[in-house]
């Protein structure tokens, strides 16, 4: 049990053919959190390589997947673990997100704060590639939002109990925004937290000039550009035009302006992206 918390915090990170600085975010964790569940999204030789200098301290545990079950199925598997091995809460992380020291408890002091309704609790995000914290990212104290990024989400028992967790069927985008939509539709509170703060990477963080500025390619391949767009249709038929919409609308557009002037394989990608928009408006909800 943390000593500084009075609370048992699990960690989850999810693995798909990781780099070398994965163990230094695990190791990041490791002194926040109690323990670590580290899901191997790529049971190969070379990935158990990399996770070995981390796999060997005896409070990490390693959960091999039988292949790349994608974002929302890895997630959960390190998220049952850490509920079956007692957690009070589970605090959740991709690869290319690295801890920086205090979050956790300035997470943790968010969600008393937030009492009874308390949803997902996250913190800002700032560059890895600038070391800058993102301008929609700035702020004080915690301020509730609609919809958190899933990296550096922290989420109690209780809540997982009331909402289940992420729906394995988006596999990958947009499952951050439905399990938090989620939250919200089951009259929980969701907050950013802007004195803890994420260091994080989206996609390959490419710089580039573009009119005349600086800029950052994600270069998502058609296959990431599928789910996106049938993803993002699912969720807007689920949960409607709210504060969500707009914000990621925002986003999506900055995206696709990056995707269609400075990418390569555009025209790949917005056929798979029209391909996802059609599966989107297909889609059956069970």
């Amino acid at each position: 049990m943390n000593g500084r918390t009075g609370r048992r915090v699990a960690g989850v990170v999810l693995a798909y053919h990781p780099e070398a600085d994965i163990a230094d975010n695990v190791r990041a964790l490791l002194a926040e959190a109690d323990e670590v569940y580290l899901v191997n999204n790529s049971p190969d030789e070379a990935s158990r390589a990399v996770l070995a200098p981390v796999a060997a301290d005896d409070r990490v545990t390693v959960l091999e997947q039988p292949g790349n079950v994608g974002v929302a199925a890895g997630f959960n598997a390190g998220m049952r673990a850490a509920l079956d091995a007692g957690a009070d809460f589970v605090w959740i992380f991709d690869q290319d997100s690295t801890v920086t020291a205090g979050m956790l408890a300035r997470l943790l002091a968010a969600h008393a704060a937030a009492g009874d309704t308390a949803g997902i609790i996250a913190p800002a995000l700032r560059s890895h590639a600038t070391g800058v914290v993102y301008r929609r990212e700035t702020g004080d104290g915690a301020r509730e939002v609609d919809v958190l990024i899933s990296s550096g989400a922290l989420f109690s028992r209780r809540l997982l109990e009331r909402i289940g967790l992420h729906d394995e069927a988006l596999f990958i985008d947009y499952v951050d925004h439905d399990i938090s939509l989620r939250a919200r539709a089951k009259g929980f509170h969701n907050y950013k937290v802007f004195d803890a703060l994420l260091d994080h990477r989206f996609g390959d963080s490419d710089p580039v000039r573009l009119l005349g500025r600086r800029v950052y390619l994600s270069n998502y391949s058609p296959m990431r550009q599928f789910h996106m767009a049938r993803n993002r249709v699912i969720v807007i038929r689920r949960y409607g035009f709210g504060r969500w919409f707009w914000e990621d609308l925002a986003f999506t557009t900055k995206a696709w302006i990056k995707v269609l002037l400075r990418e390569t394989d555009r025209w790949t990608k917005i056929r798979a992206a029209s391909r996802g928009a059609w599966a989107g408006l297909r889609y059956k909800d069970v």
